[in-house]
Order: structure tokens, then sequence, then C-alpha cells
């Protein structure tokens, strides 16, 4: 017995994997932070452009008084921080540099769960057959 799909169909199951994976994996590390991170006070120290937003760089002292200096994972505009201001971040005890804004949410976990669910789904409809959608095209 020889079974076989379209490749797009392949290709939209597993870009749908990879988001959703990639997703899960995001909100793990986050909310790992959040329950065995300690807080530190930090200063900004530049704001990194990134296409229309800025990711702030910050400094602070860990509790075990070492200094780190890192991007944060969180963008925001342009006027949100500026260089010198004082902001709250957590961190990882165990690694420093795996540290962001307190106060970040990290709310686009969702986004990315939600469009990995999509591409999957579209994939597993056209493996079954329910939804050619690159058919018309194939002759």
């Amino acid at each position: 017995m020889h079974i076989s799909f379209p490749a797009e169909a392949v290709i939209f199951l597993l870009m749908g994997l990879f988001f959703a994976g990639a997703s899960l994996y995001g909100r793990r590390l986050q909310r790992a932070r959040q329950q065995r991170g300690q807080l530190a006070e930090a200063t900004i120290v530049a704001l990194t452009p990134t296409r229309q937003l800025f990711t702030p760089k910050v400094r602070f002292m860990t509790a075990a008084g070492h200094a780190v200096e890192i991007d944060t994972e969180t963008a925001a505009d342009a006027d949100q921080y500026h260089v010198g201001q004082q902001v709250q971040v957590i961190y990882d005890p165990a690694n420093p540099e795996n540290a962001d804004l307190a106060a970040a949410t990290g709310g686009g976990y969702g986004y990315g769960l939600l469009v990995g669910l999509l591409f999957a789904g579209v994939g597993v409809l056209q493996m079954l057959g329910v939804l050619p959608v690159f058919e018309q095209y194939a002759h």
C-alpha cells in the first residue's frame, strides 16, 4: 500500500507544527522565568531599532553582584522608554542573560499558537482531500 500526500499539505502541516511548537516553547520559557525569576532594578542604556519598534538594552546587577547587560525581548514604541530610565527586570538566577522587562506581558505567544494550529489544520484537511487548495494549478 502506497500513501502519498500533496507536497503543499505536508509543508502546511510542518509549518503549523513549527509555529505551534515555537509558541509553546517561548511561553514555557517566559512562564518559568516568571515563576523562578528574581526582580532587579535596571537602567536602560540604549534603544535598539527593530522595524518600527525599539528594543531596550538594559544593565542591571544580579543578587550575586554580577553586572549584566542584555537586549530585552520586549519591543516597544520609541516614546515608551528612554535611555537612562529605571525599569524592573525579571531574570533567571541560574542564567542572568535570560531576562526581560518585568512589565512584559508576552501576549504574542497566543497568536503564534493560533497561526500554527491554523496552518496545521489546513495541512491535515489537504491530506484528507477535504481542502484541495492548490489543485487547480496542478494541470
